[in-house]
């Protein structure tokens, strides 16, 4: 099943006037999102170097999301953080769907890093629209951190590759 707020998308156009503290609770609850989704992609893994990896992603997930929430504490002391209805990155919902029905891991781990680059480049198209340069640092800081997740993702990806081929052309024999 696809969360619904993978399923529910928000057009860019409408983003534009969101708050500043609509897009911390937007990017807080991506982070949620991820995290669950790299935790739930662990259970999965058999490779236990690559599952420490992939537990890696999730820690990395809870920091992003509690420094987003000293962010919006600072910036809004004693209020709560609003959670949208909508989920951004509305272009994310077909890799959801995908991401729910693979089973191999070489797939799993570039449908991941499909996820990761689509989200930077989506903060990174929220930087080019937004109206003040708080939303702009924010939106090329939370790019910068998809990308990272994204480089993190294809140096695994790489390894798997060659791990896969190695067992292939041990398999075939003389």
């Amino acid at each position: 099943m696809i969360p619904p707020e993978l399923d529910e998308g928000l057009p860019l156009e409408r983003i534009r006037d969101f708050s500043l503290e609509e897009l911390l609770g937007m990017a807080i609850k991506a982070e949620i999102g991820a995290r669950e989704f790299y935790t739930s992609l662990a259970e999965r893994m058999e490779i236990q170097a690559l599952k420490e990896k992939i537990e890696w992603l999730a820690e990395e997930e809870k920091k992003h999301e509690e420094l987003l929430r000293r962010i919006y504490a600072n910036m809004f002391p004693g209020e709560d953080v609003i959670f949208p209805e909508e989920h951004i990155g509305p272009e994310l919902q077909p890799v959801a769907r995908k991401l729910h029905s693979v089973e191999d891991i070489i797939d799993l781990i570039r449908w991941a890093m499909k996820a990761e680059e689509i989200a930077a480049n989506f903060y990174a198209e929220l930087e080019n629209i937004m109206g003040t340069e708080d939303k702009r640092r924010l939106m090329r800081y939370l790019s910068d951190m998809e990308k990272g997740h994204y480089y993190t993702l294809k140096a695994e990806y790489e390894l798997l590759l060659d791990w896969a081929m190695y067992s292939q052309m041990m398999n075939l024999g003389p």
